[in-house]
């Protein structure tokens, strides 16, 4: 039985031909991986006989690959060279992992991270499970260096594989492949031997989860009709004078101003005479005044400006459909709040940046490369390295380097007065819900048996593998269950194969389909439950809001029959003309900022499918 750990010119490469060198015969090894968190890292250690500081530092190659019987078991990077080489024999430490393992990953992690995009919640389950599955509301603004996140929706690890070095995804519950270890296959001393079981704390049978929203709701803007109008008036020089001007306020922190505010034209109206008192005046009888008052011709237009503070609280409850587990039922489980990211800004398009922070190397953008700067949205048309400051266009060339769009914030419509109502707001609901359901899954994995197998039945056993054992001591005689980790182990003439599974509670019902008034994300079935929202203003009926008052006090008739009272009263009509001013009076409901408009919706599923891969209360 050949043991070697045999160098690598590169980390991909093929197996040196034969004859091997003795010099790298192996003693010992260990080989092992184990799911202790989201990213699953194979190592091995093997004992080889001391070939000597240059022996290990060759300059070739760092990688080596773990040979048992012409089989390869594993490859990996050396981790460090032995602190101790002088005796006869070292352990040298791998990992398998490739060279730039970390971009890797990165980019394994990215590829599966998806934006702002046109989310219809009613399209097929393919057409939107990719975004289902991630929401970058839940994650800080870059989350690229935690890879982990990108699977924050999917029930899955990552996991390097340790033959090919290739990064890939393992379920949580389901293996790639399921070896029937059966009854023989266990590797028992004794009678008495067998799998241990232990239990860990399941699942409840309703896990919650509560999603937060902030946002505020806004509406700006010019209304979409105009007011033309006129007045006849004597004391049309003061209202000219008095006339608002662009941008003067309509009320008082009413929200509302001009958008414009013009006199188009001034015109002559008809004359008015107004008769007078000959004896006060001194005239002959019948005396007379003559006045022409003008028309006045004006235009304006209201601009709004709403702001209203706004949180919606989603309650998620996710039913389990796990068996009855003997656990401490009293124990209280905090439920996990998520406050979700900024609606209304882009969390998804990077900043601009002259140089990468870590590597402080010169920026190179390509086209269709998106950023951030001088708060706005960019899409590059020109492949380039950055220049000192964004600039939009190369001067020096005339080339336009950079083309303006719209930014990718999720509240695409800053008006809404609810967003889990919205498409983008059901995107964000049904990452919450698979967010839950990972977390069940992985805790439904409650039943731990570990076990050793023969080499030849656990030699290829990895954490992407499933195995069904079956033994008297276990509750139903059988159990089935996902690979958590394994430990391959040569000494000498003995090999040896550890494995532990965890092997999900469930009942393994069905999920149900879906009825009336349901929806599902990944197969799971849940009932929305969404009260109305409250309204003090209308921010969609904003634009064609009509004032409440928009009105004119003391036109020329108004002012005429002033003047005409003062003349019989042997008073100066002149002077009561001017006691009535013209005026235009204009007033619209205040668009007054409430405290924060909270509203609390809610979401509940039917079972989901838990596998059953142990029945822990198996009939007697």
């Amino acid at each position: 039985m050949a043991r070697y750990l045999l160098p690598l010119a590169t980390w991909d490469a093929a197996l040196p031909p034969k004859p091997w060198n003795n010099a790298w015969s192996v003693f010992a090894a260990t080989v092992s991986e184990v799911e202790d968190s989201d990213i699953i890292t194979p190592v091995f250690k093997a004992t080889v006989q001391n070939p000597g500081i240059a022996g290990v530092v060759d300059g070739s190659s760092r990688y080596y690959s773990l040979v048992d019987d012409d089989v390869e078991i594993a490859r990996g990077k050396m981790l460090s060279i032995p602190t101790t080489m002088g005796g006869a024999k070292i352990e040298l430490e791998f990992q398998c992992k490739p060279p730039g393992a970390d971009d890797i990953l990165e980019a394994a992690a990215d590829a599966l991270r998806v934006g702002e995009v046109d989310y219809d919640p009613d399209a097929s389950v393919g057409e939107r499970d990719e975004a289902e599955a991630y929401d970058p509301l839940f994650l800080p603004r870059d989350p690229s260096d935690d890879p982990a996140s990108a699977l924050s929706g999917r029930p899955e690890v990552w996991r390097w594989d340790r033959r090919t070095l290739a990064i890939t995804r393992t379920h949580i519950t389901d293996g790639s492949v399921t070896h029937d270890i059966g009854r023989r296959g266990l590797a028992t001393g004794s009678a008495s031997d067998g799998p241990s079981l232990r239990l860990t704390q399941p699942p409840k049978v309703i896990t919650k989860s509560r999603l937060v929203a902030g946002w505020t709701q806004e509406a700006k803007g010019r209304q979409t009709v105009a007011f033309s109008e006129s007045v006849t008036t004597f004391s049309y020089e003061d209202f000219i004078a008095a006339f608002p001007k662009a941008g003067d306020p309509i009320g008082s922190n009413t929200g509302w101003t001009f958008a414009f505010a013009n006199i188009v034209g001034v015109g002559d109206g008809a004359t008015s005479t107004f008769l007078l008192d000959g004896d006060r005046w001194g005239w002959a009888q019948n005396g007379h005044v003559i006045c022409r008052p003008k028309v006045v011709s004006y235009t304006w237009c209201g601009h709004y400006d709403y702001q209203q503070q706004r949180t919606e609280y989603l309650d998620i409850s996710l039913l389990a459909g796990v068996q009855d587990v003997l656990f401490d039922d009293e124990s209280k489980e905090t439920v996990e709040k998520v406050s979700l990211a900024a609606l209304n800004i882009d969390n998804t398009t990077p900043e601009w940046v002259y140089e990468d922070p870590d590597t402080l190397d010169r920026m190179h953008y390509v086209v269709g490369d998106q950023v951030l700067a001088n708060d706005k949205a960019w899409s590059c048309l020109v492949e380039h390295d950055a220049t000192e400051d964004f600039m939009p266009k190369d001067f020096a060339t005339g080339q336009t380097l950079w083309e303006r769009r719209d930014k990718n914030s999720p509240m695409k419509d800053s008006r809404s007065p609810k967003f889990f109502d919205t498409p983008r707001g059901i995107r964000a609901l049904r990452h919450g819900i698979r967010r839950l359901q990972r977390n069940v899954l992985k805790r439904a994995r409650c039943a731990e048996i570990s076990f050793e197998v023969p080499w030849e039945l656990g030699r290829d056993i990895t954490c992407d593998d499933a195995c069904r054992v079956e033994h008297r001591h276990l509750p139903g005689g059988e159990a089935t269950g996902k690979v958590t980790s394994v430990s391959l182990q040569i000494a000498a003439s003995k090999k040896t194969v550890a494995v532990t599974i965890g092997c999900t509670v469930g009942d393994g019902v069905a999920p149900p389909s879906v009825g009336d008034g349901q929806e599902s994300t990944a197969g799971i079935v849940y009932t929305r439950t969404a009260p109305g929202a409250r309204e003090p203003v209308d921010a969609y009926a904003l634009a064609a809001k009509s004032p409440r008052v928009n009105t004119i006090v003391n036109n020329w008739s108004v002012q005429e029959s002033a003047g005409n009272s003062a003349a019989l009263a042997g008073e100066d009509p002149l002077v009561a003309l001017g006691t009535a001013p013209t005026q235009l009076r204009i007033s619209f409901d205040a668009l007054a900022e409430q405290d924060v408009i909270t509203r609390r919706l809610s979401a509940a599923t039917l079972p989901i499918y838990v596998p059953k891969g142990i029945n822990l209360t198996p009939e007697t």
